[in-house]
């Protein structure tokens, strides 16, 4: 399965009327270390943003082409034809497409606001209702968020490639073995398993789990190709001041009240995993 290739022919066909529209601006990573530095921002004629990782951000090659990169690579070119770039095999070219596709997302749900059903109110815990029975997987080191799920779960389980990390020790369990997702009620999954293709792949150990959650600032496409795949919610930022958001971004620091985050919820799903 392409999944990227599924959600660029859905963008291609909720957002044609949109798909001519220029690129405006391709903003790189402020180079002072900051909260950000991991993230590039298009932004499209229409005034539409869209957010994408850099899949190099740990590789110091990869960040010194991104840096030599000439972003009027992309800039007055078409949307359309930029968001095809997410298809490349080249992760800085996939990070550019990605984030344009994102864009064109965003300025369809802003033009849309009825076609999902989106909760800004939810946080993480809200969406899995957890207890001291509870076991959770994360898919990726999501640093932040470890402690404060170990103190209301029965178990933390994450699941990452560096080898680095697995090298550590840890309070919680980290494998690098897929198959530990089976025995989790929850799994919850960075974005970047888009990027990086291990998405669909990861998918079938997750059938005991419910819900299984897409999320991170990349998490700002359509979602109704992860929805027919079985993950539940994809949780991904909104920009409520684009101003000082791109300010804020320019500057390598954190994005603060410019954003918030919002759940694409699946339909028929209530947060907390009772069914409907």
């Amino acid at each position: 399965m392409n999944l990227r290739k599924i959600l660029v022919e859905s963008v291609q066909t909720k957002c044609s009327g949109s798909l001519q529209v220029k690129v405006n601006r391709f903003i790189k990573a402020s180079e002072e270390e900051g909260s950000v530095s991991s993230f590039s921002v298009a932004t499209l004629q229409n005034g539409a943003i869209g957010i994408s990782y850099n899949l190099f951000h740990r590789d110091p090659a990869g960040m010194e082409r991104y840096r030599q990169w000439d972003v009027n690579t992309v800039i007055n070119k078409q949307a359309g034809e930029v968001m095809e770039l997410f298809l490349s095999n080249d992760p800085l070219e996939r990070t550019a497409g990605l984030a344009v596709l994102n864009a064109l997302s965003q300025d369809y749900m802003r033009k849309n606001p009825g076609a999902y059903h989106l909760d800004f109110e939810s946080d993480i815990i809200d969406l899995i209702k957890p207890d001291k029975s509870t076991t959770v997987g994360l898919v990726g080191y999501f640093s932040p968020m470890i402690g404060s799920l170990m103190k209301q779960v029965g178990e933390v389980i994450v699941l990452e490639k560096d080898e680095s990390l697995l090298a550590g020790s840890y309070p919680f369990t980290m494998t690098g073995d897929p198959a530990e997702l089976r025995r989790c009620d929850s799994v919850l999954m960075t974005a970047t398993t888009i990027l990086n293709d291990s998405l669909a792949g990861l998918l079938p150990f997750c059938t005991n789990a419910d819900p299984v959650v897409v999320m991170g600032p990349s998490a700002g496409f359509l979602p109704d190709a992860l929805f027919a795949l079985g993950v539940h919610v994809v949780g991904g930022t909104h920009i409520d001041d684009p101003d000082l958001f791109i300010e804020r971004f320019e500057s390598g620091i954190k994005w603060g009240d410019s954003t918030r985050k919002v759940w694409f919820v699946r339909e028929k799903i209530k947060l907390g995993g009772a069914r409907s």
